[in-house]
């Protein structure tokens, strides 16, 4: 099987990032980088926990939807099922985004 790579951006960050398993539920890729280690020893994302208002944030991947150029949000779970790349009909080398998201509280 050939490697899977994603180029991942966020806040002004581009890294291409190699996904072991792309056939994996979308929140275990997420939990996955919010772990990821760069060369440095240091987490590659800085991924804060709550937005400037004290609100808590959760982390989704994002695609630009070509045809409005808008970002899609690409959530995790439909219903009862765990979502994947192929999904969303994410490709070996495409760009997505991380975009935060306040939980309601």
């Amino acid at each position: 099987m050939e490697d899977f790579f994603l180029d991942i951006s966020y806040k002004n960050k581009t890294v291409r990032f190699k996904v072991v398993n792309p056939d994996a539920p979308l929140a275990t890729l997420m939990d996955n980088l919010r772990h990821a280690i760069g060369e440095d020893g240091r987490l590659i994302f800085d991924f804060p926990s709550i937005d400037q208002t004290g609100a808590p944030l959760d982390y989704f991947f994002g695609k630009e939807d070509p045809q409005v150029h808008e970002i899609r949000v690409l959530r995790p779970r439909i219903g009862r099922e765990d979502q994947t790349l192929a999904d969303y009909n994410v490709q070996n080398g495409d760009l997505v985004y991380l975009v935060p998201d306040p939980i309601p509280g």
